[in-house]
């Protein structure tokens, strides 16, 4: 019986553990970026955080502060990271808002994320320097947009990929106007993390595997 509860418990671990994809330091926890015009799998894969002028982002306090950023368009944050094809279909994309300036209006946080299964460092490089031409061929835009945050807490944006990738690389920056002639700009993100969406029914499945497993053993024993 214990046996059959200690197998049920390492699935269901498993289970869970395989719908988690790999943002590297997305609570912060180790206080370094890479500065960095643009960034590709060959070279930068696995690394973490890299940005156009690192020296602009503050991480002391185990977030991503910025302080002069949010209408300057040509400042992304972001990293390339090993998936396994793990990402895929349902996705959320998660993040925390520790600070918000005052004098910011209709602040949004933008997001782009791709997938590729190479490794070739020119047709996988993307900027962080650039809006415009910045991805190299073999990155498939997976989803772009911007989550509105008016105010410190936790954001979700539901995703959906069309299919899964070895690599996927992300690249965020913050967004938004100015007000009067203050000079509180400051925005920090923290927990960044794209979670692929167990289905219900595979959660479901897995379970009922358990039950009946239990139950053949006890009438085994019986």
């Amino acid at each position: 019986m214990r046996f059959n509860l200690l197998v049920c418990n390492i699935l269901l671990g498993l289970s869970a553990a395989s719908s988690f994809a790999g943002i590297i330091n997305g609570s912060v926890s180790v206080h370094e970026f890479y500065d960095a015009g643009s960034m590709n799998v060959s070279s930068d894969l696995d690394q973490g955080w890299h940005a156009k002028s690192a020296d602009l982002y503050d991480l002391s306090e185990s977030d991503i502060w910025a302080t002069s950023l949010m209408n300057q368009p040509e400042y992304w944050f972001g990293q390339i990271y090993s998936d396994h094809y793990v990402t895929a279909g349902e996705v959320d994309l998660d993040f925390t808002v520790n600070y918000m300036g005052w004098n910011i209006k209709n602040p949004e946080f933008r997001y782009e994320i791709y997938g590729t299964d190479s490794a070739d460092s020119l047709t996988t490089a993307l900027a962080l320097n650039t809006t415009s031409n910045h991805v190299g061929s073999a990155w498939t835009l997976l989803s772009k947009g911007s989550v509105a945050t008016p105010a410190t807490g936790s954001y979700q944006a539901n995703l959906n990929f069309s299919a899964g990738y070895e690599y996927l690389a992300v690249r965020f920056r913050f967004n938004g106007s100015t007000l009067g002639r203050g000079t509180d700009y400051a925005t920090a993100i923290d927990n960044i993390s794209i979670n692929a969406v167990p289905e219900p029914t595979a959660i479901a499945l897995l379970g009922f595997g358990c039950i009946v497993t239990m139950l053949a053993s006890r009438i085994i024993r019986k």
